[in-house]
């Protein structure tokens, strides 16, 4: 007995060990991630340098990520693990502080640290950790909203959908990459990449102000024949939507692209290499060493930037004819462009063994037969993916003598013996032996157009001649669609088709002007003829000049349809009878309701009736020009008059306008002020501007009276001049007047001008800076972005922001100055709180943003001493 209680107790004393151990023994204390950037890149970009190979810092097949944690409590640990969305990526001891690992797959990956001993594991919280690539892994999906008139589609018919986007769309255009209505597209094509080399193999690019130059800034220490980016800013620098924080690792073009793939992996993205007058170099390349280093440098390109699907060559023109009027070799350039084919797809097969992706190869190029039968296309095809056949730029104003149509599906009803149709360039390709499904048909998204056609027959204006090409939209003789669309309707403008050609035009008989464009009926006729032919489907030129009617017309025509999934049901016509028009009788008015149209297409009746005001005869009321005579009246009159079209299944629209006959009125007089003095400098610069006013809105006139001693830099005959005055010793008096007339009467104004010596402080100025001679000499034709820096006239500039042909002077906006030199206020320079200027003899410091305020004169400046010099 005695015995078993002596037992129990022992057992009792062991239990309270165990159970005192259990409470006293645990997990480690969850660790904490030290704060700091964790953003690594697998492609390494500098975005600050100017040079492509400055610009690629090294590309990496891994990056060594390091992370370090602290611990603040807990039993110690026995192994620390590093964990990437869960999954551990590094493993070591417990009493580690931190740890390096290689991540070779870029992305958003969430870091956390985990500590574990026997009895259990404790983990940090997540932070964010950055693996950025260039196929945009890392990126939130880009997904653009549908603008303009886009709407959405289903590419049932599994045809190519394609359209350039070009590097430049970003500048003047606005017309960023996330614009794209890319859910609608199944190819980009990227314009352009060019090929470096410089004097006698880039000399095309010389037709292009500072194109040449830049070229030569962006390839500085890259070899001749190497492929590389010809505008850095535009594809990698400048902020974009989704890509717009200077910590972001690519942005511009690029990077916005690189988003765009993470919405649409199918979406097939291809760099163009060539174009107009970037395709010199590849008449250079039957020397073999010169075809093996570009071949080779492509390759690197596309491992480099990752988001591309393959290449695109643009060669303009292999025989000649192109940009460069001496180079191309008609009986060698078709070989060439054959085993240029080859060895392309040969290093992209290699480049697809590596990555485990396909790469397209596809090849933009000319319809006329003289450029088809340089190549033998059939032996070409059998390493291309596509070819994208430019069927545009058949007719324009680079031929005053010869009109036509610019992409005419046929021959046209008013010359059938035209060189070539885009009718005519499928037929010769095919009669060489190309599969069909390889041909993609080009849709212009611009026209090409003249002004002061004449000597046409009857009412077909594209039988005469012309005297030049029409106002463009970014150069003569070329329009945007979008732009023809929104300011070339009504107003005398009629819309035309050549049936036969299934071309559609637009003349305006008045002003003599004649457009050739693809509207949505010519547009959906070529999708047409790729059905019927089986071809592989539609490609445009270029995106950002559509408003959405043209891609909405390549889909319709490609037998897509929008995604209601409901049947088309016919919609009404819409009317437009012209603008309102004021005018003063007796006179006959033209009323136009030519700009009225069919969604479908279908044919309208027109019926114009008068709504209100005196009884006026409608002549030709059953047509789309009428006319009404209005008579002479004492008083103002309107009559409003009603324009009903009607389609051939009787639905029907009307639109009003109203014409406004005023009574003859008597002219009044314009008038005009000008300053009535101004003092200004010896030799300084300043503006005068006329306020001038019409009470009948005429046009005015200016002519300006300058003395001769005066020079007028600009703005003569306009409103404002800019005047540099005369230098002079001692004050010195002056008149500058302005006469403005309306063509009829004339009124003045006149600025007495007090010209002042400048006090040179009894000093002397030094107007030079030693270290000018450490920077490169500003050159008109180059291009320089902010930040550069350049020497001038002996002083040292800085670039504010892009520019080129802006000569560095502290009137140039664009321009800073970085020497440390006394200069005199001008009245033209915009100066900011803190800059100082010499002035009257006296020092003076800006307050604030200020120009034209004179210091001694106005509150923003301050007197801060006496000016050693003037």
């Amino acid at each position: 007995m005695e015995f078993h209680v002596k037992k129990t107790n022992l057992t009792l004393l062991i239990s309270s060990m165990l159970a005192s151990s259990v409470a006293y023994s645990a997990a480690p204390g969850a660790p904490t991630i030290d704060w700091g950037e964790h953003t690594y890149a697998l492609v390494e970009l500098n975005r600050d340098a100017g040079s492509y190979n400055d610009i690629v810092v090294a590309i990496h097949d891994s990056v060594a990520v390091s992370v370090s944690w602290q611990t603040w409590s807990g039993d110690a640990a026995e192994t620390a693990n590093v964990k990437l969305n869960g999954d551990t990526v590094w493993t070591g001891d417990g009493g580690a502080s931190s740890a390096t690992f290689n991540v070779s797959k870029g992305g958003i990956y969430d870091m956390t640290v985990e500590l574990c001993n026997a009895d259990g594991c404790s983990e940090s919280g997540s932070v964010e950790l950055t693996i950025a690539d260039t196929d945009g892994s890392h990126l939130a999906p880009l997904v653009p909203t549908l603008q303009e008139n886009n709407k959405p589609y289903t590419n049932k018919s599994g045809k190519v959908v394609g359209s350039y986007f070009v590097e430049w769309s970003v500048y003047d255009r606005g017309f960023p990459v996330d614009k794209i209505p890319a859910q609608n597209l199944t190819h980009i094509i990227y314009g352009f990449t060019p090929i470096c080399g410089g004097d006698g193999i880039n000399d095309s690019l010389k037709q292009i102000s500072g194109s040449f130059e830049a070229l030569q800034k962006a390839c500085a220490g890259r070899e001749d024949f190497k492929v590389a980016i010809h505008d850095p800013w535009a594809a990698l620098q400048k902020g974009q939507q989704g890509v717009s924080e200077w910590s972001d690792p690519y942005r511009g073009n690029f990077g916005q692209m690189m988003a765009l793939k993470q919405a649409y992996p199918d979406l097939k993205i291809l760099p163009s290499i060539g174009g107009w007058t970037l395709s010199d170099p590849f008449y250079f390349m039957h020397d073999e060493a010169k075809r093996r280093t570009f071949v080779s440098s492509v390759k690197e390109f596309l491992q480099t930037w990752k988001f591309f699907d393959g290449v695109d060559i643009d060669w303009e023109y292999p025989g000649g004819n192109g940009a460069h009027p001496t180079l191309g070799d008609k009986e060698r350039d078709g070989e060439l462009y054959v085993t240029l084919m080859k060895e392309l797809r040969e290093m992209l097969d290699e480049l697809s063994t590596e990555t485990g992706r396909t790469y397209e190869l596809t090849s933009a190029i000319g319809v006329d037969v003289k450029k088809i039968e340089v190549v033998d296309y059939n032996r070409a095809q059998q390493y291309m993916d596509y070819i994208f056949l430019m069927s545009y730029d058949m007719f324009g104003a680079f031929d005053l003598n010869n009109l036509g149509h610019q992409s005419g599906l046929y021959d046209a009803s008013h010359n059938p013996a035209v060189t070539f149709t885009t009718d005519r360039g499928v037929t010769d390709l095919l009669a060489q032996g190309l599969d069909p499904k390889k041909l993609v048909i080009g849709v212009p998204k611009y026209g090409r157009g003249w002004k002061g056609v004449h000597n046409y027959t009857g009412d077909n204006p594209m039988t005469g001649q012309a005297t030049g090409g029409i106002d463009g939209t970014w150069e003569a003789g070329v329009l945007d669609y979008r732009d023809i669309a929104d300011n070339h309707s009504g107003n005398g403008w009629e819309d035309r088709y050549d049936e036969q050609a299934e071309a559609s035009y637009k003349w305006n008989p008045t002003t003599k002007e004649l457009i050739s464009y693809d509207n949505a009926r010519a547009v959906k006729a070529k999708g047409n003829y790729v059905q019927q032919h089986g071809l592989a489907g539609l490609f445009s030129w270029e995106i950002d000049a559509d408003n959405g009617d043209v891609l909405n017309a390549m889909h319709e025509g490609l037998g897509h349809g929008d995604d209601t999934g409901e049947p088309p049901v016919n919609k009404p016509p819409v009317a437009n009878a012209g603008d309102d028009q004021t005018v003063t009788g007796p006179v006959e008015v033209q009323l136009d309701g030519s700009s009225s149209y069919d969604p479908e297409q279908q044919a309208m009746t027109y019926s114009w009736t008068q709504v209100s005001g005196p009884a006026v005869t409608i002549n030709s009321s059953d047509q789309a020009h009428a006319s009404v005579d209005v008579p002479v009246t004492d008083t103002n009159v309107s009559y409003v008059l009603s324009l009903t079209v009607t389609d051939d299944e009787g639905l029907t629209d009307s639109d009003q306008v109203t014409i406004t006959n005023q009574a003859e009125a008597v002219n009044q007089p314009p008038s005009v002020s000008l300053p009535a003095a101004l003092n200004v400098d010896s030799e300084s610069t300043f503006n005068l501007n006329a306020q001038a006013q019409d009470p009948d809105g005429d046009p005015l006139t200016y002519t300006w009276t300058v003395p001769n001693n005066f020079t007028v830099l600009s703005g003569s005959g306009t409103a404002s001049i800019n005047v540099k005055a005369p230098a002079v010793t001692e004050v010195s008096q002056a008149v500058i007047s302005v006469l403005v007339s309306d063509g009829a009467l004339d009124a003045t104004a006149q600025t007495s001008m007090t010209v002042n010596p400048v006090d040179t402080g009894g000093g002397e100025c030094s107007m030079t800076d030693p270290d000018a001679a450490n920077h490169p000499a500003w050159s008109a034709g180059a291009t320089y972005v902010g930040g550069d820096k350049v020497s001038h006239d002996q002083l040292v500039w800085e670039a504010k922001y892009w520019t080129q042909n802006n000569e560095p002077s502290v009137t140039a906006d664009q321009w800073k100055l970085l020497s440390d030199v006394e200069v005199s206020w001008n009245a033209g320079v915009a100066y900011n709180g803190g800059d100082e200027v010499n002035h009257n003899g006296n020092r003076w410091k800006a307050a604030y943003w200020t120009r034209g305020d004179e210091p001694g004169t106005a509150a923003v400046w301050e007197n801060i001493g006496e000016a050693s010099c003037q």
